[in-house]
């Protein structure tokens, strides 16, 4: 079951900050879908999630302008 991190409309470095908390804590397989609406919120987690070597499930923009980044843990 993934978990859902909504930081829609929060401003980086706060959604970098909450989102590295939650992806730390993660066991092996657990998958974490982050929500935000900054495009720099977007990048910033993509680099973060790599560097923990996190797996980009999905990526993608709604139709509120909204990021959808789901996230798996090796």
């Amino acid at each position: 079951m993934a978990m859902t991190l909504d930081l829609s409309g929060e401003v980086c470095p706060v959604p970098l900050v909450k989102s590295r908390r939650a992806m730390e804590k993660m066991e092996s397989g657990e998958i974490l879908e982050i929500i935000v609406t900054g495009e720099d919120s977007r990048v910033n987690l993509v680099m973060a999630a790599k560097e923990l070597g996190m797996e980009i499930e999905n990526l993608r923009k709604d139709k509120y302008g909204k990021w959808h980044i789901l996230i798996r843990k090796k």
